[in-house]
């Protein structure tokens, strides 16, 4: 068999929907391959977005986790799973998230425009004793 590529030995259709008919090892063992390369598993990605901004909102508002947790009636472990992306959360989680921090339901991090990034980068004026 050519690596990467998948032999098939037929179709076959079953109540109107046509399936492809490999052999078992070859399906095992695509099973087994990686992503190709630069390629991104998006449930991962998306997690770890979500994740990242739940602890920015958290980080805005100046809380602790044991702080954030107290507010919304939640375990300090479920903060830190779901901001480390290791617990799934809802929709509904992130705006509680949201309203617990003081930040409105549109709130999509923290302001890094253009006039924040050269307000940080601008040299402060020397202080002169008088």
């Amino acid at each position: 068999m050519a690596k990467g590529k998948a032999v098939v030995a037929g179709t076959l259709t079953v109540q109107g929907v046509e399936y492809v008919v490999i052999p078992k090892a070859e399906y095992l063992r695509m099973q087994d391959m990686a992503p190709p390369p630069g390629a991104v598993d998006a449930r991962e990605f998306t997690r770890g977005s979500i994740a990242s901004g739940l602890r920015a909102a958290r980080e805005q508002a100046k809380l602790t986790q044991s702080e954030l947790a107290e507010r919304m009636g939640k375990s300090q472990t479920l903060v830190s799973q779901a901001e480390s992306g290791t617990a799934r959360v809802s929709e509904r989680y992130v705006r509680a998230v949201l309203e617990a921090c003081g930040l409105p339901a549109d709130w999509s991090g923290p302001r890094t425009g253009k006039r924040q990034r050269a307000r940080r980068q601008r040299p402060r004026e020397p202080m002169i004793d008088e």
